[in-house]
């Protein structure tokens, strides 16, 4: 640190060095993380997947399951159930459920959550869970599995899980006479999918809903017994705490088994389907662990059953090195695009919050929501007979387990469904990023440091040279001084004062409090969907995401055309050189150890916002004033970009794209039109996932990432006299 801090330090060779050559070196950085990347899809940068728990033995069980024709039974008996009295209503068959889980022996109960809407005016929905627990005869109930089914009516949008259903109700049939069960196996079918099943989890663990998330109110935790600062105190007419509080009800549970060590979900619309669709991500870019998808994987190609992940199916293989690199990128490209929102892709996305390894198994034929699958049509018919044998055979794999899944990896994105890329080989190109804005901020720090000792050398070098004329003067006048301590004393008198004047150029409060308040304007932009939809619902008879989505977008462009002008309403001087070097030094420090903090959890999106804003951090310069003309047009070109990546641009131009991919056909007013009615549902569904499930992207995007915006927004639009 004392190497960094001496103003001295300009006339070090590595300090040149530096100032020289950092540019070529961040673009090269830059550079050298995509194609690292892209070269993570090569079978020499990735790995075979392997298991590294001995005791799941998998496949070393003779399989016995024979109950297709209960499950065939199951299927045409729930049919006509939902035909003929749940056809036009979205109502589950409750007591059709129970009335088979009964008839199978289970303990079978209900469960009942309520949700009140925290958006707009409040709407309450209300659903029910069925679940049956079969107990081991072996233990007493101190470990279980789960098998659970979504429950989607006919008229839904997405496939219908009927034969999910009659296949889990054949394999509890099934199981229930056997002796070899040493954890209990809880048979789950939930209301409204996500919702249904978080409900079901927290009521499992004992959450209750009095306890408010970290956004309703920042609590007291610098200080026990502080107040705590919320936000009702300011709108005083809108029930903020109500709409924190009373989201989700989760009800409480008649009967409980013991600790769940893994979940296996199924969503089947039919038992004649191709191939089986094995799903990972979880909320916030969790992952079961690595073993459970091998296992799975493994099970699955045993029981002749294709199965796939992302673009990687199991019945194909390159035909050479560069066919089989570009299949492992495509699949290792689409699991990182599916990871970005923190959305997770099926019901057991929410049980690794628990500590609970999950996966769910999706029935596809040829109409694949993904695309076009290559020789699907080839593929042979799975009926209940295969199913069975590889859930049977998953359930006594993980029946075998000695203890919870901690060996092999939590942290690893997947080229195919047998080869993987672990977190010591994908964070490299991560961390070239943030070293590239790292080594930024570096250079700026020398430089400033630089024309600091340089002022100083300048007015030492005028002291001496009047010093040196005025001693000889007086040399001859005074006898009792010597020139030598005469010179350094008229030093020392002139030096003092530039060194102060120098000093008093860097305003570190009028820095802390801009970069404070522009932080705190994130956090109050995270709150506002509350203020939004509760004004918009009641002045102006608009639903949520519309005043949502409008309101945040009157926001945005308000905070481009204030943001720049808070730095002079914060101080009385002019905004010098080295304050705003200052704070483009700063900025480039949070957002590296942002992206290498959300890293940590969700490699994803901490990778996608260093390769959208680490340009933008590299190219961020302070403008001064009298730069000329070519000067000024490229600080223009700055801003539009600065503009280009606005994250509510992002979001919308993201939305665009994968509008245009889906209908490439359509023209571009309306692929305008259906990709910002996509943003529009997008930034709805990720406040709403924020209050309910805890997905935090929509909070760190507005509280964090916003700010740092915000001060790049700054730094290129005032201009500063020169240093």
């Amino acid at each position: 640190m004392g190497l960094l801090s001496d103003p001295d330090v300009g006339s070090a060779k590595w300090v040149r060095v530096l100032k020289r050559v950092h540019g070529p070196v961040c673009f090269l950085c830059y550079v050298g993380a995509l194609v690292w990347f892209v070269l993570l899809g090569h079978r020499d940068f990735n790995n075979e997947t392997y298991f590294s728990e001995n005791a799941l033995l998998p496949g070393l069980v003779t399989n016995e399951f024979n109950a297709e024709q209960s499950a065939s039974q199951y299927y045409n008996e729930l049919l006509l159930e939902l035909e003929t009295k749940y056809e036009e209503m979205d109502v589950m068959p409750v007591s059709w459920l129970v009335g088979m889980m009964s008839h199978i022996h289970l303990e079978v109960y209900t469960h009942n959550f309520t949700l009140h809407y925290p958006l707009g005016r409040g709407q309450v929905f209300r659903g029910t869970n069925v679940y049956g627990i079969l107990r081991a005869p072996r233990t007493s109930s101190l470990e279980a599995l789960v098998v659970s089914v979504p429950y989607r009516n006919v008229g839904s949008h997405q496939k219908t899980t009927a034969a999910g259903i009659a296949l889990m109700l054949a394999f509890a049939k099934f199981a229930r006479p056997q002796k070899y069960w040493a954890k209990d196996i809880i048979f789950l079918v939930t209301q409204h999918d996500q919702l249904g099943m978080q409900a079901w989890l927290e009521a499992y663990h004992g959450l209750h809903n009095e306890n408010e998330p970290f956004h309703a109110s920042l609590g007291s935790f610098w200080k026990p017994g502080t107040p705590a600062f919320n936000m009702e105190s300011f709108f005083p007419n809108i029930p903020l705490r109500r709409n924190h509080k009373k989201a989700l009800n989760p009800g409480t549970l008649k009967g409980r088994s013991g600790s769940i060590q893994a979940a296996i979900l199924l969503e089947f619309s039919t038992p004649q389907i191709r191939y089986i669709e094995v799903k990972i991500e979880g909320l916030n870019g969790q992952l079961p662990n690595l073993d459970l998808v091998n296992l799975v994987h493994k099970l699955c190609q045993k029981s002749g059953i294709h199965h796939s992940f992302a673009k990687s199916y199991s019945w194909i293989r390159g035909r050479d090195s560069m066919d089989e690199w570009k299949n492992g990128f495509w699949t290792m490209f689409e699991m990182v695009l599916g990871q970005i929102d923190g959305v997770p892709d099926g019901n057991h996305g929410l049980f690794h919050r628990f500590g609970i390894e999950a996966v769910t198994l999706e029935g596809r034929d040829e109409l694949d929501p993904g695309g076009k699958v290559p020789r699907v049509n080839s593929l042979s018919f799975c009926n209940f007979y295969k199913l069975g044998i590889a859930l049977e055979s998953i359930l006594r794999s993980l029946n075998n387990l000695l203890e919870r899944f901690h060996q092999s990896y939590f942290f690893y994105i997947l080229a195919s469904t047998h080869r993987f890329i672990s977190i010591g080989q994908y964070m490299p190109s991560l961390c070239l990023l943030c070293v590239a804005m790292l080594i930024r901020a570096l250079s700026l720090w020398v430089t400033t440091l630089q024309q600091d000792g340089d002022y100083n050398d300048k007015q030492t070098k005028k002291v001496t040279t009047k010093s040196s004329k005025h001693k000889l003067e007086k040399a001859k006048d005074s006898d009792s001084e010597e020139p030598g301590e005469q010179e350094t004393q008229e030093v020392k008198k002139v030096k003092t004062p530039e060194k102060k004047k120098a000093t008093i150029n860097m305003s570190v409060l009028n820095i802390g409090v801009n970069y404070l308040l522009l932080h705190l304007i994130g956090y109050g932009v995270m709150n506002t969907p509350f203020i939004l939809s509760y004004y918009g619902s009641l002045y102006y008879n608009k639903p949520p995401e519309v005043s949502v989505y409008f309101g945040i977008i009157s926001i945005a462009v308000l905070l481009i055309f204030i943001t720049p002008f808070l730095p002079y309403m914060l101080r009385k001087g002019p905004i010098t050189y080295e304050e705003l070097s200052l704070v483009n030094i700063l900025v480039l420090t949070e957002l590296s150890t942002v992206c290498l903090s959300v890293a940590m959890q969700n490699f994803s999106l901490g990778f996608a916002i260093a390769v959208i804003y680490t340009p933008l951090a590299l190219m961020t310069s302070v403008y001064v004033k009298g730069s000329g003309k070519a000067r000024a047009c490229v600080q223009l070109l700055k801003r539009v970009w600065c503009v280009c990546v606005h994250p509510l641009v992002v979001v919308v131009a993201s939305m665009v794209a994968y509008s245009r991919t889906l209908v490439a056909d359509d023209t571009w007013l309306a692929t305008l039109g259906r990709g910002s009615d996509a943003a529009m549902q997008a930034i709805m569904f990720s406040v709403a996932d924020s209050m309910l499930y805890g997905n935090w992207l929509f909070n760190l995007t507005t509280s964090v990432i916003l700010p740092i915006w915000l001060i790049f927004w700054q730094i290129l639009n005032i201009k500063v006299d020169a240093p």
